[in-house]
């Protein structure tokens, strides 16, 4: 079924739910959400889609129709692995090992950027309260204008998790199974995530989620892909 006009994206569609929790509403401007949560949200669209990409890499071109142009579906493919490889060699190149979690991959590489300090004193700063750090934190982004960039990490962790299919295992196992609860308690002091305890989610269970969304979304604009996806029966649950 073709692309209709005014249809959601794969990646808005995924990324409805959370960004409509932490949005928040001003005066004039419109919506916006702070930019540590912006980049909080990188993380967790990245992360969605390397657990789907990994999922389904024996059928990543016929995945890659709910999101290409029509006969671009190899090549886009092609180039979100691309700057997947492209993303983690430059973090191995600058940190000198590979990223343990997604959220020090995604999040707070991000934070690193805006911050201008290394990947672990950004860690460090937003967590003890460094004026400057959580004052960047707490910098409004205009929905309009993260929406582009949130989509397209998403998609990139599509060609993450379709190259790199047990780094995306161990990270996202480290990421939420195993999560640091000591960080944790010292970022939710500062305002920086939502509760006191990480939510424990296992990696399974979070495949079957997004597989749930993906499939409730091509049910909707791609029927006819419902079985080449194997996700009919995500329909069911």
């Amino acid at each position: 079924m073709p692309h209709k006009e005014g249809q959601p994206t794969l990646m808005g569609f995924l990324g409805i739910p959370i960004v409509t929790k932490i949005a928040k509403m001003r005066s004039l401007g419109g919506p916006y959400i702070r930019f540590y949560d912006f980049c909080a949200v990188l993380s967790y669209l990245y992360t969605s889609g390397a657990v789907l990409g990994r999922a389904k890499r024996p059928k990543l071109n016929v995945l890659a129709i709910l999101f290409s142009v029509p006969g671009s579906e190899v090549d886009n493919v092609n180039q979100l692995q691309d700057d997947a490889k492209n993303r983690l060699q430059k973090f191995k190149d600058d940190v000198g090992r590979e990223p343990n979690t997604f959220n020090e991959f995604i999040l707070f590489r991000e934070l690193e950027k805006a911050i201008g300090l290394s990947l672990e004193e950004s860690f460090k700063a937003c967590t003890r309260g460094d004026k400057k750090a959580i004052k960047i934190a707490n910098e409004q982004v205009s929905l309009a204008e993260a929406e582009r960039v949130i989509k397209c990490f998403g998609l990139e962790g599509i060609g993450f998790g379709s190259c790199f299919p047990d780094m995306t295992e161990k990270m996202y196992r480290t990421s939420f199974e195993n999560p640091d609860k000591d960080w944790w308690a010292k970022a939710a002091a500062r305002g920086l995530v939502f509760s006191q305890k990480p939510e424990i989610i296992t990696l399974e269970s979070q495949e079957e989620t997004v597989l749930k969304i993906v499939a409730a979304y091509t049910s909707e604009y791609y029927p006819e892909l419902l079985d080449p996806l194997d996700l009919r029966g995500y329909l069911k649950e």
